[in-house]
């Protein structure tokens, strides 16, 4: 297989059972360096283009909502130099689980059993403040494109809630109750829409973020189980939704309407679209393959096998000079 790509791109991936974090060619998903040995056990992935690392936050041996004894690290990750730099510590906040970028520069992070977004300074690799949910857990979130805020869900409180950041630090500013439990979230980059995958059927909710309501709801054709993870494409054209426990992805436009669905492997978790949008790779954490759907031509190219079960991946630049 030799995948379309540019002579500047890598993925990083998160191997979640192998506890490594892995550097992959884009042409063929082949592993060319790898860091072993992570503390149990790395969840997530935030790459930082600009500041030439990542973010993998160690959520500890469990799962969402079994997690007895959760971590408090997040590891720092050279895309140089294809190394370990070094942890930020959470403490006294545990369970670090997704992070983004938001539109401040900083880093929001879910500490999923605190129930808290903590705050982190890329500059510094240092958390400089903290959000508290009123929930008992918060587990996603997703900042917006058009305002100073990040918008998170708690699973099966069912509930939203509207954070607005600033340079103190921020507040919950609004709680919006759903009809239901909660997997998945994401943000629209074209408009004021928050987009949230059910937990409890084979449905999403888009949001309007600006007047804090439901705008509808969408089935999941084809579905036989909830969606888990949301993924806008970068130019937010498209929107994939990958299965819960369930091989199947589907693919929706700018608004929402259903495109065509794509075979997955055993246990699909998260992916990523490739820069051109010609790919959405998605990694399958029991069968320890990534699956290739061809957007253009609507079908799963393969499944191949990578690491030892990974979770999540995304495609970076390398440095100018950088060595394959």
């Amino acid at each position: 297989m030799n995948l379309r790509h540019t002579a500047a791109q890598e993925i990083i991936a998160v191997d979640k059972q192998g506890q490594q974090v892995l550097f992959l060619d884009p042409g063929d998903l082949s592993v060319r360096s790898a860091i072993t040995g992570l503390p149990s056990r790395p969840h997530e992935l935030l790459v930082l283009e600009a500041q030439r690392k990542a973010y993998v936050p160690i959520y500890g041996d469990g799962v969402h909502g079994d997690n007895p004894h959760p971590n408090h690290q997040v590891a720092v990750i050279d895309l140089d130099t294809r190394s370990l730099s070094g942890f930020i510590d959470t403490l006294p906040y545990v369970s670090p689980h997704t992070g983004r970028l938001g539109r401040d520069g900083r880093v929001y992070l879910c500490c999923e059993n605190s129930a808290t977004i903590i705050i982190i300074d890329p500059a510094q690799d240092k958390v400089v403040g903290h959000i508290k949910v009123p929930s008992d857990n918060v587990h996603r979130l997703t900042p917006l494109r058009h305002a100073d805020q990040v918008w998170a869900e708690s699973e099966e409180d069912s509930q939203l809630y509207a954070i607005d950041v600033h340079a103190d630090g921020g507040k919950v500013a609004g709680t919006l109750q759903m009809p239901g439990a909660l997997n998945g979230i994401d943000a629209s980059p074209l408009r004021p829409w928050v987009v949230a995958s059910s937990a409890d059927s084979p449905i999403m909710y888009a949001v309007d973020t600006e007047q804090r309501r439901l705008l509808k709801t969408v089935e999941l054709p084809g579905h036989q189980r909830p969606g888990q993870v949301v993924r806008f494409s970068p130019d937010g054209r498209l929107m994939a939704v990958i299965g819960d426990f369930e091989p199947i992805v589907s693919f929706f436009d700018e608004n929402l309407q259903w495109l065509f669905n794509a075979q997955l492997g055993d246990k699909p978790l998260d992916g990523c679209f490739s820069p051109d949008q010609s790919y959405l790779l998605v990694a399958n954490e029991n069968d320890a393959t990534v699956s290739v759907v061809d957007i253009l031509n609507r079908r799963t190219l393969a499944h191949i096998p990578v690491g030892r079960g990974c979770e999540i991946m995304a495609y970076y630049q390398r440095a100018s000079g950088a060595s394959s």
